[in-house]
């Protein structure tokens, strides 16, 4: 893995000229502080330009590689990031002209190697960069884990799955066999009282039809099925008048089911003429709907800045980048909304051609089974006509589709079907007129009755035997697909468990160590349904989520920050630096000084940057990690030459041995006094006067180095007189008791003396090993004395 050795900016965002940022052969952790809009985030951002030839939250329109040259840069100039790795030639530019062409050379190809694969690492983490995933539905969670453990292929498998589980649910020959079918249903129970599934429970019915008639035929197959029906037909007076009526009978319900699907199919010729005679007015945008893929692959070229040059990446000829791609979303969102309108005028189309090939089949039977009928030579003729104009309807649908060309019917389409619509129900009524004209017997009658539903019947069982067929088939297919999608889930949320488990674990530790002994805990990343990824957590010991039910913003920003921090630790697999760009806006002191523990603790062989606007989070890091070797550096911005970067001294000594000679130190010698007596009062339990809020911490020198000699006159007397406490009494600071508004300006030796002194003052009371003071709440064993906290600082102590 690597690390950091040094970045340099130059003509970038806010560094007009170079910008260096050296960490050091050995790699060490830097804090930078800069106040708001003093550039400090140009760090930042070259390094994310540079691994990953983006910076997220400027790539926005009218934005993007227009942001990152420095306004002020001469033309020829060019805006340049440079920056070394650790080891041997590690190192690469990536540099932007003023025609925003970006040029990238590295020292070798495994320079080159190792920055591909740092692009897929965690390193950079920003305060907004919290907050957006935080507020992510559950759904988004899970994508964006999945792309930092590298599990985008298997959930882009399981959309796959999905889509192709889902088409087969929108195919027009399915969704019509299933509304055919539904209906088939209805027309069996209005009949008969029930659904009747199939030819055997068909033959059931029938037997129970034919019961109270006294049949010597058994119905049990279709054969004595048959028999049974020409015994039937030989009931009565006149075999002959029965079957006239039962034909009569049957044509009544043929014209009654044809004019129903008649009704159907206009309203549906009006419905897909309307929505597809407008759509294909825009025939030559639809025809372009086959280049959306292309569009889309190639805007995720230019999105991901695989392609950078100025020039279109299809044709290779000039053109602005941003543009190109502003125009191709453009109109890959104008494709979508037209590829929705053709998915519906589709839908449209398919339900219309079952209408028709269902309208046919019925008027072919009717001329089939009723030609020789007399009296309905009319029906028939119309029937016939109306064959020949449904083919060509059909065909004249299916080419209009298939050209996106205005749809015209054959001629006098509408006038033939409404005229068979008009013929059935004229013949409707004629053949139940004329079977009233037979004079049938009551028992005729009712033979005639029962032959007609069993045949009305029996071509409803078959039609819908047929249709379920057809849903059989599909079904298959779709439960097929459901149950890989299901297993796939089951095997992929297994598996995400088993990783989020893993981050669960450091994510709770890292939790408990920024927010312990608080109600709130058993933090973890738990698979929420079949497309979730959410926080867990115990309040007050009852398990609930997500997190802004009921946790502070302090809280939600430590999620944020343990998560990307236990990703980092276990996904990097190159990068062992991170940067932390402002990420405690929301933190108080206590939980700022825990977070630089777990970085110190939990990150001790990494290498941190640290960015921040806020002087007192600044002074913290310095405070707690100094001793670790960091680096604090001070960027400020300069109306002429940009951002600059300058030193910035870790300690008040530092800074006062900075200042020297150059500018007025007595504030600063006053405040390293201050805080030297605060430490060493604090840990001996001096006692001072009571004081409310904040002018408790507004105490002088004077005061506190009076309180400290008093406790060590009662506590250790011989320590009590060391002349040290004397020669800083009669300091010029501690005698000018107005040194907080308008401090004696202290020059010269004078300096240096106290410098000494406050030393000595320290080396009296605060460990050189551990660097901790002296404490009155641990006794030293046998003996009269208090020690540090590792032991090795004395002084006498009488208890």
């Amino acid at each position: 893995m690597t690390k950091l050795r040094h970045l340099k900016a130059s003509a970038f965002r806010g560094a007009r000229f170079d910008l260096p940022l050296d960490f050091s052969k050995e790699n060490r952790s830097v804090a930078i502080f800069g106040e708001n809009a003093a550039g400090k985030s140009t760090i930042t951002d070259a390094l994310e330009w540079f691994l990953y030839d983006r910076v997220d939250h400027l790539w926005r329109e009218d934005c993007k590689q227009d942001s990152l040259r420095h306004v002020l840069t001469d033309d020829a100039d060019a805006s340049v990031v440079e920056i070394q790795f650790d080891g041997k030639d590690q190192h690469g530019t990536k540099s932007l002209s003023v025609d925003l062409k970006t040029t990238t050379s590295y020292a070798n190809d495994n320079a080159g190697s190792l920055v591909s694969e740092l692009k897929g690492d965690n390193i950079i983490l920003r305060h907004a960069d919290i907050v957006n995933f935080l507020d992510r539905a559950k759904g988004s969670k899970r994508e964006a884990i999945a792309k930092i453990i590298g599990y985008e292929e298997i959930t882009q498998f399981r959309s796959v799955i999905q889509q192709a589980r889902n088409s087969l649910q929108k195919e027009g020959a399915y969704t019509t066999a299933k509304q055919q079918s539904q209906t088939l249903q209805s027309n069996m129970v209005e009949a008969t009282g029930q659904i009747v599934p199939d030819r055997a429970a068909f033959l059931e019915i029938a037997k129970s039809v034919v019961e109270p008639f006294g049949l010597k035929t058994s119905i049990t197959d279709e054969k004595s099925y048959e028999d049974a029906l020409k015994e039937l037909r030989g009931h009565g007076s006149s075999a002959d008048k029965i079957k006239a009526a039962e034909r009569l009978g049957q044509l009544e319900k043929a014209c009654d089911a044809l004019k129903r699907d008649i009704d159907q199919l206009l309203k549906g010729a009006e419905a897909f003429a309307g929505g597809f005679n407008a759509l294909a007015k825009e025939r030559e945008n639809v025809n372009q709907l086959r280049l959306s893929d292309f569009l889309a692959k190639g805007k995720a070229v230019i999105d991901e800045e695989i392609f950078t040059d100025e020039q279109c990446p299809f044709c290779l000829s000039p053109y602005d980048l941003s543009d190109l791609q502003s125009e191709v979303a453009k109109r890959l969102a104008e494709m979508a909304e037209l590829q929705t309108k053709l998915e519906a005028t589709k839908a449209l189309k398919d339900t219309l051609i079952e209408s028709v090939n269902s309208t046919g089949l019925k008027a072919k039977a009717l001329v089939a089974d009723h030609a020789d009928l007399d009296g309905f030579s009319e029906l028939i003729d119309c029937a016939k006509a109306a064959l020949g104009m449904l083919r060509d309807y059909h065909k004249a649908i299916t080419s209009a589709f298939a050209a996106i060309e205005i749809f015209e019917p054959p001629n006098d389409f509408s006038g033939t079907i409404t005229d068979l619509r008009v013929k059935c129900e004229a013949s409707h009524t004629k053949a139940r007129e004329s079977a009233n004209k037979l004079d049938l017997t009551d028992l005729e009658k009712q033979v005639a009755e029962a032959l007609t539903k069993l045949q009305t019947l029996s071509q409803q069982v078959d039609a819908y035997e047929k249709c379920r067929g057809v849903i059989s088939a599909y079904e298959a297919q779709i439960i097929t697909l459901s149950t890989i999608f299901d297993e796939f889930i089951l095997v992929q949320n297994a598996a995400l468990q088993a990783v989020l488990d893993k981050i669960s674990d450091d994510v709770g530790i890292f939790y408990r160590k920024l927010h312990p002994k608080e109600a709130v805990d058993n933090v973890r990343l738990a698979m929420v349904g079949e497309e979730g990824v959410e926080f867990e957590y115990s309040f007050h010991g009852k398990a609930t989520q997500p997190p802004r039910k009921y946790l502070s913003e302090s809280h939600l920003n430590s999620l944020g920050i343990v998560l990307f921090l236990a990703n980092a630790r276990i996904f990097n697999k190159k990068a062992k630096f991170l940067v932390l760009d402002d990420i405690v806006t929301s933190f108080d002191t206590n939980h700022r000084r825990r977070l630089l523990r777990l970085l110190r603790d939990e990150f001790s062989d990494w290498q941190i940057i640290i960015l921040t606007h806020e002087n007192i989070w600044f002074d913290l890091i310095k405070k707690e990690m100094d001793h670790k070797s960091w680096r604090f550096r001070e960027v400020y911005a300069d109306d002429d030459n940009g951002i600059l970067v300058d030193e910035s001294p870790a300690t008040l000594t530092a800074i006062i041995e900075k200042k020297k000679g150059k500018e007025d130190v007595t504030n600063d010698l006053r405040k390293l006094l201050e805080a030297v007596l605060k430490e060493i009062s604090s840990a001996l339990e001096v006692k001072v006067s009571f004081r409310f809020n904040e002018t408790n911490e507004k105490r002088m020198p004077d005061e506190l180095l009076g309180r400290l000699r008093a406790t060590l006159n009662e506590k250790s007397p011989e320590l009590a007189k060391n002349k040290l406490f004397s020669d800083l009494a009669g300091s010029t600071l501690i005698a000018n008791l107005d040194s907080h508004d308008n401090p004696g300006k202290i020059t010269g030796g004078d300096i240096d003396v106290l410098l000494e002194d406050i030393e000595k003052l320290s080396s009296l009371f605060i460990c050189a090993d551990c660097n901790r003071p002296v404490r009155a709440d641990i006794p030293v064993a046998g003996a009269k004395e208090v020690s540090c906290k590792c032991g090795k600082a004395k002084i006498s102590w009488k208890r």
